[in-house]
């Protein structure tokens, strides 16, 4: 049941990334590349590259920053919700991690997750780079402390969170500087 609830989700966000694709370049007019705009704007080009090629019913074509930047947040706040899942079922696992930082993992990551819903709708609703900024900023900071403490424990720094971890921060990082190239370069 949780597949067709993703399928229909995921066939919605492609139904509305494309109709922002074609308003965006009837009112902006300025279509780049994923590749271009990764390259120009943020620290990780390939990664970025490879996240948003790795959108699926998303061509690979010039588009403008603004989806493009949409287009990252969103695979940002699909990272923090994988992240979340894996934690949620590592947490129904005994042995392994210790609870209270499984706990404290699921907590970060669902207030990472909202913060990045919000700022989905921040930026495909109203343009807010503020608010986007804001909320991915703070979605950033609750992945990088969800292990805080635990890396002293025995068992508490699975290497997969570690690396799930890792992965938000950059799609933050690559969501943060495409939302900023939209905005100072439309």
């Amino acid at each position: 049941m949780a597949s067709a609830s993703n399928s229909a989700r995921h066939l919605l966000l492609v139904a509305v990334v494309l109709a922002a694709v074609s308003h965006s370049v009837r009112a902006n007019g300025h279509p780049i590349t994923a590749e271009e705009a990764c390259k120009l704007y943020t620290k990780h080009a390939s990664y970025c590259t490879d996240a948003l090629a790795n959108v699926p019913g998303i061509p690979m074509v010039p588009v403008p920053l603004p989806v493009l930047a949409e287009l990252a947040v969103t695979q940002a706040a699909t990272s923090g919700a994988a992240a979340l899942a894996f934690i949620e079922r590592l947490e129904k696992l005994a042995g392994g991690m210790p609870l209270g930082c499984l706990e404290k993992c699921v907590g970060k990551f669902q207030a990472a997750v909202t913060a990045l819903q919000k700022s989905r709708a921040a930026i495909v609703e109203h343009r807010d780079v503020a608010r986007v900024k804001r909320w991915v900023k703070a979605a950033r900071a609750d992945g990088e402390t969800c292990m805080d403490g635990c890396h002293m424990m025995e068992g508490g720094a699975d290497p997969t969170i570690i690396r799930r971890i890792k992965d938000l921060g950059m799609l933050c990082s690559i969501a943060l500087a495409l939302a900023d190239a939209a905005a100072t370069h439309h």
